[in-house]
């Protein structure tokens, strides 16, 4: 497995306020060819908000590696 990682700005879900979302696009070695790539998404919001991971999925619309939806 791999992981490819990348810092996009959004917005904060919980304050409103600039922040920044990790997006982590996984690769599974031996996947079958078009087949959804999973993805994790996290928030880092500067006033320290609780983003749960459907908040950070919600903030961030697609992933920068793929250009695919972020589920």
């Amino acid at each position: 497995m791999s992981v490819i990682e990348k810092w996009v700005p959004v917005v904060c879900p919980g304050c409103g306020a600039p922040a920044r979302a990790r997006v982590q696009h996984i690769i599974a070695w031996g996947s079958i060819p078009g087949t959804p790539v999973p993805h994790r998404v996290s928030v880092l919001c500067e006033h320290r908000c609780a983003v749960s991971r459907d908040a950070a999925v919600t903030a961030v619309h697609e992933c920068p590696e793929c250009n695919g939806r972020v589920a």
